[in-house]
């Protein structure tokens, strides 16, 4: 799944000017222009924040168990196939970086942390883009984060 490049500079501006009440965010998530979706979710410590999924690669189930649609190659080295696509991932990631500084200005400076996330600390919400998986045989997601201001990623154990 992949959103366009028309997609993402839409994005940007529109979070920026989401209303947010960040105690009561919809149960249903909240829809931005180009047809994108944030999703409401929850941290490990309770705080309410909203995701959404711009690319995600396969789900790595199948490779890491010998078979699937892959090469006898990719097969006898399903660790190098993720890597491969840690690294189309991060590829995916740069422009949309890029995009978000146009808009939200430079970020804020690198914590601590994974060196595939940004952030950008703003008065209201704090904006993250970033590479996510939850485990290794799930797929690698290039996602967006809106979280309560002050707030990283790091910060919400996520």
């Amino acid at each position: 799944m992949s959103f366009s490049a028309a997609t993402h500079a839409a994005l940007w501006p529109a979070l920026l000017s989401l209303p947010l009440t960040w105690e009561a965010l919809p149960e249903m998530g909240v829809a931005v222009p180009g047809g994108l979706h944030l999703v409401r979710r929850e941290a490990p410590d309770g705080t309410l924040f909203l995701r959404a999924v711009l690319h995600t690669s396969e789900d790595f189930q199948a490779l890491l168990d010998g078979r699937g649609d892959y090469t006898e190659e990719e097969l006898d080295d399903p660790y190098a196939v993720i890597d491969d696509r840690w690294a189309e991932a991060s590829e995916r990631l740069q422009p949309l970086r890029a995009e978000a500084a146009q808009t939200l200005g430079a970020p804020s400076p690198s914590e601590e942390g994974p060196a595939h996330r940004t952030h950008w600390l703003l008065a209201d919400r704090t904006v993250a883009v970033g590479l996510d998986q939850a485990d290794q045989d799930s797929p690698i997601e290039v996602c967006v984060w809106l979280l309560p201001p002050g707030r990283t990623l790091r910060h919400l154990d996520l």
